[in-house]
């Protein structure tokens, strides 16, 4: 072996010990730093769970007391329901932990009752439960081939029952569960026009209890059949505020004269044809073949 061979060796042979430690400590440091990332992962798992297990030893511990047990409950905006009824509807049992209570769930318990529009529960702590309702107004009785109940939202909302105590409202007819299907929507459109007309009627003081029918139409519109004297009035469509302005003069007018009107037609933006029942003294002289039995006027 040469010399030059020789210290080449040599000299490679330092430079691996100068490169050596130098590698052992960077890789001392890099098990350093895992083992500290290591470390501080697993306390703060520890603590993770030492927290859950803490919380839910306490949840726990508060659904056993009996400091939080509901002892109050208010039921506001209740009319046809009983609070007992309201608290059967809901679900909700005596001496119930006031944070076992699923507020969402018990809403939608309620609102699933048919006279229940709307409901809303909040605790008030330590003790109280309040739930506020707001029932459903009927606003007329709607015949699909059996009477059901619709509140002033055009909303179909309940079968009608003898218990319900509605027979003063009128009966919407001309309408069947086929049309209200239809994607046109003409047929719920009138509904809505309906529940318009009743409010305007109420407005000019006409009694809702004294219309015992309105027929829907898509062509003629709307006619009214009153309870006393069977009175048939023929609205037709919108607007009818002056229509109905227009109806209470006629009716004051024929009351003055003593007139029962059998037909009313205010169908017409501009003119309303009356057509009135005769009088006792004519119901003689038709036997006898003589007046006409209906008298027609225009107004």
């Amino acid at each position: 072996m040469t010399t030059s061979a020789i210290s080449y060796r040599r000299k490679k042979l330092r430079n691996l010990r100068k490169i050596t430690p130098r590698k052992t400590a960077k890789s001392k440091r890099d098990l350093t730093h895992v083992f500290n990332f290591c470390l501080k992962c697993t306390i703060f798992g520890l603590c993770v769970v030492f927290i859950s297990l803490s919380s839910i030893i306490l949840y726990k511990e508060i659904l056993k007391s009996a400091y939080f047990h509901v002892k109050k409950i208010q039921v506001e905006g209740c009319l046809r329901h009983t609070k007992d009824q309201i608290l059967h509807i809901a679900g909700i049992k005596s001496q119930t932990n006031l944070f076992s209570l699923n507020l969402k769930n018990i809403c939608q318990c309620l609102e699933n009752s048919p006279w229940i529009e709307r409901a809303k529960v909040k605790r008030i702590f330590p003790d109280k439960l309040d739930i506020s309702i707001i029932e459903r107004k009927p606003a007329a009785l709607i015949n699909l081939k059996q009477l059901y109940l619709i509140d002033k939202k055009g909303t179909i909302f309940k079968k009608a029952e003898r218990e319900d105590g509605l027979l003063a409202f009128p009966i919407l007819t001309g309408v069947t569960w086929q049309d209200l299907m239809k994607p046109q929507g003409t047929h719920t459109h009138l509904i809505t026009q309906t529940l318009t007309l009743m409010a305007i009627l109420e407005e000019e003081g006409i009694d809702i209890s004294a219309i015992s029918e309105i027929h829907l139409d898509p062509t003629f519109g709307l006619t009214v059949f009153t309870t006393h004297h069977a009175t048939q009035i023929d609205m037709g469509f919108p607007p009818f505020q002056e229509k109905c302005r227009h109806l209470c003069s006629i009716m004051e007018d024929l009351k003055r004269k003593d007139l029962i009107p059998q037909t009313i037609d205010l169908s017409y933006s501009l003119r309303a044809f009356v057509k009135t029942k005769p009088q006792n003294k004519e119901f003689k002289s038709i036997k006898k073949g003589g007046e006409k039995q209906w008298v027609k006027m225009e107004i």
